[in-house]
């Protein structure tokens, strides 16, 4: 299901993302100040220790943490399993080139590849890379051998190797040959940021995350843009024209005294993701259990009719199976996932159920893996970890009923702004929990500051210790809570 409408709103400390497609919420990004992504990134490090146990090496890359590298990842292009060792390629002391695949989480280094790679909307450069290989979604024979005769062309104006992304369907010949140009000018420019570098260093920072996110879904069907910070629109502006001009007519700036989320129900949409319950269309309903071992997701008959036990379970199964595709992507849960469908006697229904599941997690780009069926009629899946899940994210841990002190704190800054819009006054009084409180004068004391420039007048944070954790009043100096 692509992407039709993407809403960005920057407020202070944090920058939110929401992606809709057939009027509904499919992808949430959340990006807090502090906390910035490093994926995509480029640097020289330093290898502090080679484990041969392992097959691994640490980097010193600047980073708090050292980075991983591992075998799999040092190896060069084209190279498969082979019968080498990390010590073939890396020795304690060597600066190496390489880029964060994955961020640092708590007590792990951000894991490192040295197969270097640069992104576009509709290619992948690989510097080190030698042949072109088209995305197996693109699956008509003429877009295919169109595609072929230009990245031939192409590929012979200079080195490196492609990846040819699906968006490039859809592309003009002009536009993936600039496109190619654009991306070997950025890997020149980094090169030459190595020849004077001293590990460890930073030799290249990925576009921020409103940027990539356009990027990565800014394809045809894509038909609006909409952000409600006038700093960020404008770089939105200058990325689309250089690089997407055929979204520059679908962007827009949002201004007034309704926040976007607001206007749009995606305020709505994103409290609905941190309900464990969800109903299906059809009568049934999905109860969604994260805890820090497994993600437990049960499918429930509810009211579902279709006429006798077994197809009411199949029926309800398979339309379970597509909306638990869509929240697992949502909610960017990973791990290990178990499934607990309704019940079926027979295998041909159980394979249908089955064939419903594989293709509707066919999309997911973290390629989630699954297992099957066990005896007890459980499906098992695994799924590839990109970052904190959004009950993580915005509660603080996989089984936490409330949100977080930092995302209440956060809200709070942009109701404040909020009232002001709609209520002008001298000054405002924040009523916040003390914890809440904590986090607006440390790890976000920079958000507060900046929500006091933008009021233009007094911002004072009052600490309530009988006000609920998750609940926040807004007062002008010379009115009532609002």
């Amino acid at each position: 299901m692509a992407t039709d409408h993407i809403f960005i709103s920057a407020t202070p400390g944090e920058a939110r993302i929401a992606e809709v497609a057939d009027g509904a919420l499919s992808g949430l990004t959340v990006h807090r100040a502090g906390a910035e992504t490093r994926v995509g990134d480029i640097y020289l490090g330093r290898v502090e220790a080679v484990i041969h146990g392992l097959q691994a090496a640490f980097v010193d890359i600047g980073e708090a943490r050292s980075g991983f590298l591992a075998l799999p990842e040092v190896r060069p292009f084209g190279h498969g399993d082979e019968e080498d060792s990390i010590g073939d390629y890396l020795s304690e002391g060597d600066a190496v080139m390489v880029q964060v695949q994955r961020d640092a989480e708590e007590d792990k280094g951000a894991k490192l590849t040295t197969r270097v790679s640069l992104s576009g909307r509709d290619l992948v450069y690989t510097p080190d890379g030698a042949s072109v290989s088209i995305s197996r979604r693109i699956g008509n024979d003429e877009d295919r051998k169109r595609l072929q005769a230009v990245m031939a062309e192409v590929s012979a104006s200079g080195g490196g190797g492609f990846i040819v992304r699906t968006a490039a369907a859809e592309a003009e010949d002009e536009d993936l040959a600039a496109e190619a140009a654009r991306l070997r000018a950025r890997w020149e420019s980094v090169a030459v940021a190595r020849q004077d570098a001293q590990a460890p260093a930073s030799l290249y920072r990925e576009i921020e995350p409103a940027l990539r996110v356009l990027r990565e879904h800014g394809g045809a069907e894509l038909e609006g843009i909409v952000v409600d910070d006038a700093d960020l629109f404008a770089r939105l502006k200058a990325f689309t024209t250089e690089e997407m001009p055929d979204l520059v007519e679908v962007l827009r700036h949002h201004s007034g005294p309704t926040p976007l989320f607001e206007a749009e129900g995606v305020e709505e949409w994103i409290d609905a993701v941190l309900d464990p319950y969800v109903a299906l269309p059809c009568g049934g309903s999905l109860i969604i259990s994260e805890t820090p071992a497994l993600t437990a997701i049960d499918v429930n008959t509810g009211s579902a009719d279709f006429g006798g036990r077994e197809r009411t379970g199949t029926e309800v199964n398979k339309e379970a199976a597509g909306e638990i595709a869509r929240q697992i992507k949502l909610r960017n849960l990973s791990g290990l996932l178990v499934v607990d469908f309704v019940s079926m006697r027979r295998r041909e229904n159980q394979q249908a159920v089955s064939d419903a599941f594989h293709a509707a997690l066919a999309d997911d780009p973290a390629h989630p893996n699954l297992v099957g069926f066990t005896r007890l009629g459980l499906a098992e899946m695994t799924r590839r970890r990109q970052g904190a899940s959004l009950q993580e994210l915005l509660c603080g841990g996989p089984a936490v009923p409330e949100k977080s002190p930092e995302t209440v704190a956060l809200s709070a800054l942009r109701g404040v702004l909020t009232e002001a819009a709609v209520n002008p006054a001298p000054g405002y009084v924040l009523e916040v929990h003390p914890s809440v409180a904590d986090v607006l004068g440390n790890a976000h004391a920079n958000a507060l500051a900046e929500t006091q420039k933008r009021l233009g007048g007094n911002l004072e944070i009052s600490a309530i210790a009988s006000q609920a954790a998750h609940v926040f009043e807004v007062r002008s100096v010379s009115g009532e809570a609002k």
